[in-house]
């Protein structure tokens, strides 16, 4: 596979969606709860939409990859801060608790994922220069 081939705002995403699936993996297994899996699922989706051209060139998705993405980090970022509300005296009782923070870094990279996505959509549109 050849990973050079993905642009830099690229590159973030895929590795937004790799930390916001691990965390969500993490999430879901010390019950945040069960929105937590569409963190997860959304993770995985935009990995693929990421990873597709490299891996199956050929391959078309249904929509454009920007729009893919925006929607994709939308669904994450939007699952995490919904569990946030629910969980925010526990999270400021255990600021510093690994589990925590674990959650929050998840939490940072669904929103990069949904700002990359963001980008990607501009730059398809043709509104702002062409996302590195």
């Amino acid at each position: 596979m050849n990973f050079s081939a993905l642009s830099a705002n690229d590159r973030l995403a895929a590795i937004a969606a790799a930390i916001v699936t691990i965390t969500g993996l993490i999430s879901l297994n010390n019950d945040w709860g069960i929105l937590m899996a569409l963190s997860l699922l959304a993770g995985l989706g935009a990995l693929v939409v990421v990873l597709l051209p490299v891996v199956a060139p050929t391959a078309k998705l249904p929509v454009s990859k920007g729009l893919a993405l925006v929607a994709l980090g939308g669904v994450a970022t939007a699952a995490v801060l919904l569990t946030a509300f629910n969980w925010i005296g526990w999270i400021f009782d255990h600021l510093v608790a690994v589990d925590t923070l674990q959650f929050l870094v998840g939490m940072v990279a669904a929103i990069v994922l949904l700002f990359a996505g963001w980008r990607a959509y501009q730059a398809e549109r043709g509104t702002t220069p062409a996302a590195g």
